[in-house]
């Protein structure tokens, strides 16, 4: 199969994406209890996350929900579609107010879209914009809607252990992106990897916390509630150093490999939690560009795609686009798109 085979229609019309107002540094207070003890490996946890120097979060008088408002508003205006045209709004605000139902719906609300407009959640962490991105190209393809709003949220910075070496780069923000018939980045093929065998690996749920030789129970300022955080247990530590490490360029060579294309005429971006795998991805798969802000936005979880993918919308020069995610289950997932 090559592209020429492929005839779809449907591409991205717009995107936009929003930070927070809060800045946090690698100084911040927050990390002086961050466990520096080594892990069986011999590695300290903390040190693999590095290469950071901001990361946004939440105010309290902010949530991811305002954020996820204005950056579908900038898609829409990007486009030029008002939100009466929306047919279809699929992502995922994570972690949500409620179990149920997810903040997508109140996002429905807040943009005034169409009572027939279907929300879709995908809660697939972390690759909810890109499967979102997906679903919304083969309902445009299948002639089920003509404009789909894909948007993800992410206020992890609210539910995260901050004595774990993880905590030190997470960061909230929010973006989005409008589906529509269109010839510039059309959305061409996708492909994706699912190790459920590591279902425990990386969990969200509601667990304690150790420090200082007490126990706590983390706490939702806003609510007054318990909040659930993210554990990435020993064999998720040994996924991310193994299976996922090299599973991501794997995935990517498959991909293109369909199409014949190769990896110099790509842009590519990824998950972008920890500096040396984005390192060792640049080297094994060597793209023309490498669309990151681990520096100055730091790990958006969710948000990263759609956010990465609005920052350098108007900069990208290569002739096509792979976005590449990892998550929670686990799994990996990568898009292709036509610039």
């Amino acid at each position: 199969m090559t592209t020429k085979d492929l005839r779809p229609t449907a591409g991205i019309l717009g995107c936009g994406h929003q930070l927070p107002s809060r800045v946090r540094r690698n100084d911040d207070p927050v990390f002086d209890n961050l466990d520096r003890s080594r892990n069986p490996q011999g590695i300290y946890q903390a040190d693999m996350f590095r290469g950071l120097d901001r990361r946004y979060l939440l105010g309290p008088e902010e949530e991811v929900e305002d954020l996820m408002a204005a950056s579908c508003r900038q898609a829409l205006d990007t486009a030029g579609v008002e939100a009466a045209g929306v047919d279809r709004l699929y992502g995922y605000a994570s972690v949500p107010r409620f179990q149920a139902p997810n903040t997508l719906y109140r996002l429905h609300h807040r943009l005034g879209l169409r009572e027939d407009a279907i929300v879709v959640p995908v809660n697939s962490e972390f690759t909810n914009f890109i499967l979102g991105l997906i679903q919304a190209a083969d309902t445009v393809n299948a002639g089920h809607a003509r404009h789909c709003l894909v948007s993800c949220g992410s206020n992890w910075t609210r539910h995260i252990d901050y004595t774990r070496g993880h905590a030190t780069g997470i960061g909230d923000a929010a973006g989005s992106a409008l589906v529509g018939p269109s010839e510039r980045f059309v959305i061409l093929d996708h492909a994706g990897s699912t190790l459920s065998g590591l279902y425990h690996a990386l969990t969200m749920g509601l667990r304690t916390v150790q420090f200082n030789g007490r126990i706590h129970l983390p706490m939702l300022e806003a609510t007054g509630l318990p909040a659930a955080t993210l554990e990435i247990n020993q064999s998720g530590i040994e996924a991310l150093s193994s299976a996922i490490k090299d599973g991501v360029p794997e995935l990517v060579s498959t991909l293109l490999a369909r199409h014949g294309i190769t990896a110099d005429r790509i842009a590519l971006t990824t998950h972008q939690g920890v500096r040396l795998f984005l390192d060792h991805w640049a080297d094994r798969i060597q793209p023309m560009e490498y669309l990151e802000t681990l520096a100055d936005f730091g790990n958006m979880i969710a948000a990263t795609y759609p956010v990465n993918l609005s920052h350098f919308f108007e900069r990208i020069t290569a002739e096509y686009l792979v976005m590449v995610g990892i998550g929670a289950g686990m799994h990996i997932t990568a898009v292709l798109l036509r610039v």
